[in-house]
């Protein structure tokens, strides 16, 4: 089924949102957890460090989103292949040991 292009911009958007949003729900989740456990009070933050500390989680989520994504497509590029080949091979070599007589008993009695 072919993606119109109204499904791919959709997509785009989502994946957009998800890069921008992503990191301010770590964030979020960090100084929650820093004001529960005692360590910080919401009145010490600037806004400057805030945004600060957004910055930072936005390119680190970027930059591991990047690295799974080529950890991903060199994995399709060069281990997959060989794996499917090998699959193809056990496939083969199943198949030749079914085809062939055992040449003892046969344990089916009915």
């Amino acid at each position: 089924m072919p993606v119109s292009s109204s499904q791919k911009r959709i997509a785009l958007l989502v994946i957009g949102l998800v890069i921008l949003f992503a990191p301010a729900l770590f964030v979020v989740a960090t100084l929650e957890f820093l004001i529960l456990s005692g360590d910080l009070a919401l009145s010490e933050i600037s806004l400057l460090e805030f945004v600060e500390l957004y910055l930072i989680d936005l390119v680190l989520f970027v930059l591991l989103g990047y690295g799974v994504y080529r950890l991903t497509f060199w994995l399709i590029e060069n281990q997959l292949p060989e794996a499917l080949d090998t699959v193809e091979e056990t496939e083969a070599a199943d198949a030749t040991d079914e085809a062939e007589p055992s040449g003892g008993v046969n344990e089916d009695r009915s």
